[in-house]
């Protein structure tokens, strides 16, 4: 009884400073729309009584209308509960059993709907009537939460999405989202405004946001006590500590290794691969500093969530962050593949071919590169692999024939870059036609191996930037295996 006295409180305060974020928002507008008028007023007055606009005029003037336009109403995309179909129930019987259970612990009384995700989070969404009443539950569960963690941790991941949800911030959050992101993007302009009229206008904006992000920090610790409540605090707390250990390596893998290999056509063992991904060793450059830049970030003042370090501490004071074994509960969906088997249920099979990772390289990538190559200007059997060098220096040479169809927007470093990006496939089409054969490990770099010799594409093009690599270097892979 006493605690639910005090969750009661802490959803008061709450509300409270989510009232006061809402008269905040309000000022800030009248300020903003305020300043613009008297800006504005400024010029039109000295054309009104002087007949004559002077320099302050035309200073006011433009600052008025720079800052009118600093709010100019963003364009959004439209908000959806999900944009995955949901799980049947005859293929994630024990996850629903879960799911619902929750929601009747907190008498929630609605039909729910459980969707996959790719990223490393979950969401609660409900859909209401006119009269407010919930439909239905819309539950989105990350792919790589079944795979790293216990039946336990995943189900205070699911209490805290429900804290949200019986706390009232999915009610409170989607304004107080939007008018922080509307007034993030305007104090960012202003950030970049050579006057000096509207300091007072930017300096409200980030009390706004700082508070505003007060509210969504408490909301995020209620959650946490929520989920521990009910799952218990270690549950709780290795979830998140495991969550955000996993997040930068999951969505790197995703974007980098899974992503690209699915747009190939490969359906591929999806764990497998990511423990693969996970072992130590040599990453490639890109998913270095994928991992790198996803790991960089740093607590400030106007972040929505508390820092690991934070929560960790709300949950067992004093405490600090760990690095606990990562676990699966993949027999929720029926296990690893009946699992894999559900999320490639999202894709058009028809575009999907069975692979695995040891003959992925070789079977699928090695012949679609082929195929880009072949009947074309640089085709490996029309083109000498000794040009690699000069079309290295001068990339720029190349972009009239490989520049892709229709308008290009690209920059000089943007145009750059496909041309590189492209020469590097190519280095790899003249490697397969002199008899290697492709290697790919997750997330290292492609390896071409022809006996006992192995060679990057990655490296030699690097080195033909660098000015290291002169044509005489390329003779070692002139020769073309014979046909057995």
């Amino acid at each position: 009884m006493k605690k639910s006295a005090q969750t009661s409180s802490g959803r008061t305060h709450i509300a409270q400073r989510a009232s006061l974020v809402l008269a905040l928002w309000l000022g800030f507008w009248l300020l903003a729309i305020g300043l613009v008028l008297g800006l504005l007023w400024i010029p039109f007055a000295q054309l009104s009584y002087r007949s004559s606009l002077q320099l302050t005029g035309i200073v006011a003037g433009i600052a008025g209308l720079s800052l009118a336009y600093s709010l100019r109403p963003r364009r959004r995309a439209r908000e959806s509960a999900s944009s995955v179909p949901p799980l049947s129930r005859a293929s994630a019987t024990a996850l629903y059993a879960m799911v619902e259970q929750i929601a009747r612990q907190l008498q929630i009384q609605a039909p729910v709907h459980i969707h996959l995700i790719g990223a490393a989070s979950a969401f609660i969404s409900g859909q209401r009537n006119w009269r407010g009443k919930i439909k239905s539950l819309e539950v989105g569960l990350g792919l790589p939460l079944l795979g790293t963690l216990s039946e336990q941790e995943l189900g205070s991941v699911i209490a805290h999405e429900f804290g949200h949800f019986v706390g009232g911030d999915l009610a409170l959050g989607p304004w107080v989202y939007r008018t922080r992101m509307s007034i993030a993007h305007t104090v960012t302009d202003l950030d970049d405004s050579l006057f000096f009229l509207d300091l007072l206008f930017r300096y409200y904006g980030k009390w706004f946001l700082r508070l505003s992000a007060s509210v969504s920090r408490a909301q995020e610790y209620a959650a946490d006590a929520l989920a521990a409540h009910y799952f218990g605090t270690a549950a709780t707390r290795s979830a998140l500590e495991k969550v955000h250990l996993i997040d930068p390596m999951w969505s790197t893998y995703l974007e980098h290794e899974l992503g690209p290999a699915i747009h190939r056509g490969a359906r591929l063992p999806i764990f497998e691969g990511f423990r693969r991904f996970c072992k130590p060793g040599v990453k490639r450059a890109a998913v270095q500093s994928a991992i790198k830049h996803a790991e960089s970030h740093k607590s400030s003042e106007f972040d929505t969530h508390p820092s690991l370090a934070e929560r960790v501490s709300a949950l067992v004071p004093g405490a600090k962050p760990g690095y606990p074994p990562l676990s699966q509960c993949m027999h929720l969906l029926g296990g690893e593949k009946a699992t894999e088997d559900a999320w490639y249920l999202l894709f058009d099979q028809s575009k999907l071919s069975a692979a695995d990772w040891d003959s992925f390289a070789e079977k699928v990538l090695q012949t679609q590169i082929q195929q880009r190559f072949a009947g074309s200007w640089m085709d490996p059997r029309q083109l000498p692999f000794t040009e690699l060098v000069q079309m290295a220096q001068r990339p720029e040479d190349s972009w009239e024939k490989l520049q892709p169809g229709g308008v290009s927007f690209l920059s000089p470093q943007g145009k750059r870059n496909h041309v590189l990006e492209i020469l590097e496939d190519w280095i790899t089409a003249c490697l397969i036609h002199r008899g290697f054969s492709a290697r790919l490990v997750p997330g290292q770099a492609l390896t071409m191996l022809r006996g006992d010799q192995a060679v990057q594409p990655t490296e030699l093009l690097q080195s033909a930037l660098t000015g290291s690599l002169k044509s005489v270097h390329l003779a070692q892979y002139e020769a073309v295996a014979p046909k057995a």
